[in-house]
């Protein structure tokens, strides 16, 4: 597997890095490294509309964000070395967002690794809009990173050993393209026995004109839940997981992405999956807006599959 992690030297940033040094990726995967020099920052007139002072000024002020580019990228690679990862490194300038998307395509990556959120200030890239437009047009699957927090035990300031490899998988299944193409990915990953795959499918009720109750009671809805069940079924039955604790759920609801959430909370879910775009035989439930407010408001890191075509 080829993946570009993105960094902006931020809490955020550095917890993608300890979530990518735990997570099972399939054995001789490649790593790109990636920082983004945001032009905005310092985007200015025309240098001939500058009198010396400005110009030095500016000069002055491109060197600091390239030098801060590559001590971010010295200390990441640091770390990654440290932990027998060999990588490949970048600094680009441009709108953060693009210049990921960028490398990405160019480099043929098949996962895009960025944290959920960033800094103010120089280090400022990795906000929610960024993370936002790589997980809408990157040509790959991306995972973004909730940042964990740890906190002191017995109010000692010792630092304690997190564990973050994720043990508990909630992967969102409509039977669709992409759908199949997350269980595809997951089940090709080398997970320890111990981790739970829980694989659920919510079926949207429309609560207009009291549709909930005729739904319910019609042969077509009676087929459909048949239909989800049976897809169910054959990902227990069918997939080679790595991990014997895999179980389904079908659920039914008005609101898909706020029942995938609240599973989540349930079982204290520590990745969600989910194929990007799906368009399912059984509902179209796996839309791009369903991705990102599952993105926005998920407890846990949320990984998208999509595959380039």
């Amino acid at each position: 597997m080829k993946i570009l992690l993105a960094t902006d030297g931020s809490e955020s940033a550095k917890s993608a890095i300890d979530y990518l040094l735990q997570f099972p990726l399939p054995e001789g995967s490649e790593l790109h490294l990636i920082t983004v020099i945001e032009k905005e920052i310092y985007k200015s007139k025309k240098k001939t509309e500058l009198n010396a002072e400005q110009r030095e000024l500016l000069e002055q002020t491109k060197q600091m964000l390239h030098d801060e580019a590559g001590d971010i990228i010295a200390e990441a690679e640091a770390q990654l070395s440290a932990a027998g990862w060999r990588c490949n490194s970048q600094i680009r300038e441009g709108h953060p967002s693009r210049e990921i998307v960028r490398a990405a395509k160019k480099l043929g990556v098949d996962l895009v690794i960025v944290g959920s959120h960033g800094l103010g200030g120089i280090k400022r890239f990795l906000l929610g809009s960024v993370s936002d437009k790589v997980l809408a047009y990157a040509c790959c699957s991306v995972l973004i990173i909730r940042p964990f927090i740890s906190k002191p035990q017995d109010n000692t300031e010792t630092e304690q050993a997190v564990d973050l490899t994720p043990k508990r998988i909630l992967i969102a299944y409509d039977d669709s393209e992409p759908a199949k193409q997350a269980v595809t990915f997951c089940s090709a990953l080398p997970l320890e026995a111990d981790v739970e795959i829980t694989n659920l499918t919510v079926l949207p009720l429309m609560k207009l004109y009291r549709q909930d109750v005729k739904q319910r009671l019609s042969w077509v809805w009676k087929e459909k839940k048949k239909l989800a069940k049976k897809s169910l079924e054959r990902l227990s039955n069918e997939v080679q997981w790595s991990t014997p604790k895999v179980s389904t759920q079908l659920r039914e609801s008005s609101n898909v992405s706020d029942e995938i959430l609240t599973l989540a909370d349930e079982m204290h879910c520590d990745l969600i999956v989910l194929g990007h775009k799906g368009k399912g035989a059984i509902e179209k439930f796996l839309l791009g807006s369903v991705t990102t407010r599952i993105a926005h408001h998920a407890p846990c890191s949320v990984l998208a599959v999509r595959t380039c075509s």
